[in-house]
């Protein structure tokens, strides 16, 4: 079992760690680029940026998480408004696409993390 003192969490910020804007960091990983890209695009050290990315409390990743999740919610929600009359079938069968990913998503992490995150 791992203890507490074990797990390496996000303590200080690196000094490169002002550079970021957040709202621009969170559109590129909205975008679809990974860490190493943003990394790259900040002018940052992918092995220093990646180890402030994996640890626990990540401010970097949790940004990186939510411009992805903003993204999907605001593609869901312009699918559900559109496939509500019925009228658009092509938006309610991409509707019930981005249903079943986020279900299958959700099942995954709660599978392999349960309450952890």
């Amino acid at each position: 079992m791992i203890s507490e003192s074990d797990i390496t969490k996000w303590k200080e910020k690196p000094d490169w760690f002002d550079r970021i804007n957040f709202e621009e960091y969170e559109k590129l990983a909205a975008i679809g680029y990974s860490p190493k890209q943003i990394a790259m695009y900040y002018q940052i050290k992918y092995i220093d940026f990646e180890w402030y990315f994996n640890l626990v409390g990540s401010p970097l990743q949790y940004h990186y998480k939510r411009g992805q999740l903003m993204q999907q919610a605001k593609e869901g929600i312009a699918m559900a408004i559109s496939a509500e009359t019925g009228e658009n079938v092509t938006q309610a069968q991409r509707l019930d696409k981005l249903r079943r990913e986020v279900e299958f998503s959700n099942a995954i992490n709660n599978i392999f993390y349960g309450d952890i995150e």
